[in-house]
């Protein structure tokens, strides 16, 4: 029933919800045939079908009189007739708007026991200013929450918190969310609300891509919630499940437990043995084990506003005539990068590769002899574009990349998006890096170049990569994103007595690495931890095996999706 385009779906962040989800959600919350129900945003009107269908299972003679909802789309509203096959009177009922401006005052019915459905998942980013102050507004009037949520919360964890304001005491919420409910900032602050105003909280990973139809590969997350009491009382924990499909995602919010864990932030280590979990906090808290952010800063490299232009290989090089003196050396993409130092020599390697390893950044005489090669080369970015790009307005002159903070030099690099783990490698060149490499750069000024490379060697023990999969979040794909704060936060082990010897082993990390050795590559390192008494081989064991359950716990789904 979406008939909206890709594009308008993505402007309104609706993504219809599949019936047989909708069906399972309304099912757990609709208890008794006399509970009012309210969609904030009824969209397709699945979810009104699913609760119809529900209604009338538990004896209610009309179930329609019970479904009350808002929508800013008319379409919606052209939907919510065909479906009940006749022009239903929406006054007070269903009202067009935007639920974030919508006051319960404005319903025929002061609360609701249950309030369900799929929020519109529209970044901060991409909302109108409209959209913005009204989200200003339920902050500064919402009597749920004391501080802000965060500034990049998105349109959906402001429903969220809105539609508190609707629910009848004892009322219910069950709710079909991005995966940002399990990483984002703004979202532990939302959810820390709900946990002092709900008696039950459970959340639910969707392996399989419900949306995949609606032109969104995301995976889903369900987030139910029973017992609302408008008066706060001391946070209850959190129940946190990942299931594959339906079938087990029914199993779950049908079976009664306690909480499991105490925050969001800790979800990923509820999926592994309590043995790794107990051996990860040893370590963790042990004084051998600092955090990436304790020995250095973590930047993302430098913007270029246009990556496919700016940054390229020695054959665009050769067919535009660029002149030398318009290029420097760059690192394009992480893949570039083999081993865990880069100098001279790797940079030349991967120039005669075909690799993207130059930054074209002209001079202002070289682009006002418009007959330039390099003038009519970046020709090819249009005056529109020039004009619409927020890159380019910040530099002093458009063409130039690598000014300011772009420019800044890093000591090792990042990885940013990996299948795999992350690596740190030392910048033995003094290249800059784009903005799909992080850059590394040491607190200490005067930190020797061994124990750099320790640093960088350790990063790749079994405790470490760990550590990255804990702190890292994943993407549809699979693949792990690394944000420069989750980078900071990675664990690594360390002490000065064994800079030595884990230099030592750098050939042999190089060769694992080429020859994607994985499992001897973080043998070699865990080895030398070991035999410096910074981790035993049972807490390697366990963590390992943790290791390569998060990385399979990123996948899950990925296939039937693709």
């Amino acid at each position: 029933m979406n008939l909206h385009s890709l594009p308008k779906k993505k402007e309104l962040g609706a993504y219809y919800t599949p019936p047989e989800l909708s069906q399972v959600l309304a099912d757990w919350a609709i208890q008794r045939s006399d509970e009012n129900i309210l969609e904030p945003s009824f969209g397709g009107c699945g979810f009104f079908e699913s609760s119809i269908v529900r209604l009338k299972g538990l004896g209610c003679k009309k179930p329609e009189d019970r479904l009350f909802g808002v929508d800013i789309d008319n379409q919606a509203f052209d939907i919510l007739s065909s479906k009940f096959g006749k022009v239903i009177n929406t006054n007070k009922r269903f009202i067009l708007d935007d639920f974030i401006k919508v006051k319960p005052t404005d319903f025929s019915v002061s609360l609701f026991d249950v309030i369900l459905g799929n929020p519109p998942y529209v970044s901060m980013h991409n909302m109108t200013p409209e959209q913005r102050k009204s989200c200003d507004d339920v902050l500064a009037n919402s009597g749920f929450v004391q501080h802000s949520i965060g500034r990049n919360a998105s349109l959906w964890a402001f429903f969220l918190l809105h539609s508190l304001s609707f629910l009848n005491e004892g009322g219910r919420i069950a709710w079909v969310l991005p995966s940002s409910l399990l990483h984002a900032d703004y979202a532990m602050k939302l959810l820390a609300v709900h946990q002092k105003h709900f008696t039950q909280i459970k959340v639910i990973k969707l392996a399989e891509r419900f949306f995949k139809a609606e032109g969104a590969e995301e995976t889903s997350i369900v987030l139910i919630a029973d017992g609302f009491t408008k008066e706060p009382h001391d946070g209850k924990g959190l129940i946190i499940h990942s299931v594959n499909n339906l079938a087990e995602l029914v199993n779950c919010i049908d079976t009664n437990e306690e909480a499991n864990t105490a925050e969001i932030k800790d979800y990923k280590l509820n999926l592994i043995s309590q043995e790794a979990r107990q051996a990860y906090s040893q370590i963790t808290n042990s004084p051998f084990a600092k955090s990436l952010g304790y020995y250095a800063d973590v930047k993302i490299g430098m913007v270029t506003g246009a990556n496919n232009y700016f940054i390229v290989n020695q054959d665009t090089i050769e067919k535009h005539a660029l002149p030398e003196e318009c290029l420097k050396p760059v690192v394009g993409r992480f893949k570039s990068l083999i081993g865990v130092t880069h100098g001279k020599k790797q940079q030349k390697l991967i120039q005669n590769d075909g690799h993207r390893a130059f930054l074209v950044c002209p001079t202002e005489e070289q682009m006002e002899d418009l007959n330039s090669p390099v003038a009519k080369y970046l020709s090819q970015i249009s005056q529109e574009e020039i004009g619409k790009n927020k890159t380019f307005k910040k530099r002093p002159h458009w063409f130039a990349p690598g000014w300011g903070i772009d420019g800044l030099v890093a000591d090792a690099f990042l990885s940013y998006m990996i299948h795999r783990g992350p690596r740190i490698v030392i910048n033995k060149g003094r290249y800059n890096c784009t903005n799909s490499i992080h850059k590394v750069i040491f607190h200490d000024k005067k930190v020797r170049a061994n124990k750099k490379l320790a640093l960088a060697i350790s990063m790749l023990s079994t405790f470490s990569q760990f550590s990255a999969e804990v702190e890292g979040r994943a993407y549809s794909s699979g693949v792990l994103k690394l944000e420069p704060t989750a980078g900071k936060r990675i664990a690594l082990l360390f002490s000065d007595a064994c800079i030595d010897a884990l230099c030592a082993q750098q050939r042999k990390v190089e060769a694992a690495i080429e020859n994607e050795e994985y499992e001897l590559m973080a043998k070699l390192v865990d080895d030398v931890l070991c035999s410096y008494g910074l981790i035993s081989k049972e807490q390697i064991s366990l963590l390992s095996k943790a290791k390569e359950e998060l990385r399979e716990e990123r996948y899950r789904g990925v296939k039937r999706s693709s």
